[in-house]
């Protein structure tokens, strides 16, 4: 490791720490909400550290990574180690197009020697869409095929582009007289946020989604009032009546279907359909270049092709997950005595079964 290259583990308990991230954030990256402290912060349990990583090079700042620290229990057994997990979402080291191979490679030695020293004993990142899973000295996976859609200059291009179905359910909205209207910035209230979560709360139920899907009106308030300049939430209206939402994260050139959801007393009104159209529509007249619509829950299923109909010609962006065992005896040590049937699986097969292994059914 060069002596030119610094890292930080920095605390997010920390007031003055926060500001820094906070700042470092702002200056350095556009304040990414992925990344934000009120996002975070709700996927670090009460037993967690909230952290973060800071790279320098030559006294600046080149790559922030944040992090959960998790002591790990196995049976109501504590035990004198942790590990490391991403938060939900686009996540990952942050850092510039100006940052080189050589950097990142730094980044993840300095990491790793860090985690050696402080009985980390696995690491598990959820990597954002922009490759920055390389140089990442664990394992990557692809996880899922997410839909990123080029936006047209004009939106009779784009009309043309969309699969015969959205087009003619786009239209059966139409007759339906649904109105839409995309609150922006400082025109997002804390009432337009409860006509959200509402309807994505009643949408998450219906679905019986699992309960990293659930967040608080409170969790909402506090990340999209903090970060107003980076969120938009759109609504479809039938008669006045909210029918069908998202909440839109704003990043430079790229919108990003953050969450949503849809009434389900209307779903033959399509207005999920009218929604996202109309979304694309003002997404070109605001010059915006890419919509970021995600994955289904597994490649192909339903979800997945719905979003794929807007954009059937533009090819996919694969979502990487990456797997580290830092200390690979007693990763198997807690691993066999959270399940003995560990023993029995064979090393290829592992990557199929959750990560870590040890925390599988907890």
């Amino acid at each position: 490791m060069k002596k030119n290259y610094g890292l930080f583990a920095k605390n997010l308990d920390d007031s003055s720490n926060v500001l820094e991230y906070k700042a470092l954030l702002q200056t350095e990256w556009g304040n990414n909400v992925y990344y934000s402290i009120e996002h975070l912060e709700h996927f670090a349990q009460k037993q967690d550290s909230l952290r973060y990583f800071m790279l320098e090079k030559d006294g600046m700042p080149i790559i922030l990574m944040p992090f959960v620290l998790r002591k790990i229990m196995i049976k109501d057994k504590e035990h004198p180690y942790y590990d490391v997990i991403s938060p939900y979402g686009y996540s990952g080291p942050l850092f510039n197009e100006n940052v080189s191979e050589d950097d990142l490679i730094e980044f993840w030695e300095y990491v790793d020697e860090w985690y050696k020293k402080n009985d980390i004993i696995s690491e598990f990142v959820r990597f954002s869409l922009n490759e920055n899973f390389k140089q990442y000295s664990g394992v990557t996976i692809k996880s899922l095929s997410n839909v990123r859609g080029h936006l047209l200059e004009n939106f009779d291009d784009q009309w043309t582009a969309f699969l015969p179905k959205v087009r003619n359910n786009y239209r059966k909205a139409v007759n339906y007289d649904l109105s839409f209207k995309v609150f922006h910035k400082d025109e997002i209230t804390k009432d337009v946020i409860k006509i959200f979560n509402d309807i994505y709360v009643d949408t998450m139920s219906r679905n019986n989604a699992d309960s990293i899907y659930f967040f608080s009106n409170s969790y909402f308030e506090n990340l999209i009032l903090s970060n107003l300049n980076n969120f938009s939430i759109a609504i479809t209206y039938f008669e006045n009546i909210p029918i069908s939402v998202e909440l839109i994260i704003n990043y430079k050139d790229t919108i990003f279907a953050f969450l949503g959801g849809t009434n389900a007393e209307y779903f033959s009104y399509r207005p999920n359909d009218f929604l996202r159209v109309e979304i694309i529509k003002w997404a070109i007249n605001n010059q915006k270049k890419y919509y970021v619509l995600g994955g289904g829950m597994k490649d192909g299923d339903g979800l997945y092709k719905s979003k794929k109909s807007l954009f059937p010609k533009n090819e996919d962006v694969i979502f990487y997950t990456g797997r580290k065992i830092v200390n690979q005896e007693v990763y198997n040590e807690l691993s066999m005595s959270s399940n003995p049937e560990y023993t029995d699986i064979a090393e290829e097969d592992l990557n199929s079964y959750f990560f870590p292994f040890y925390r599988l059914n907890r």
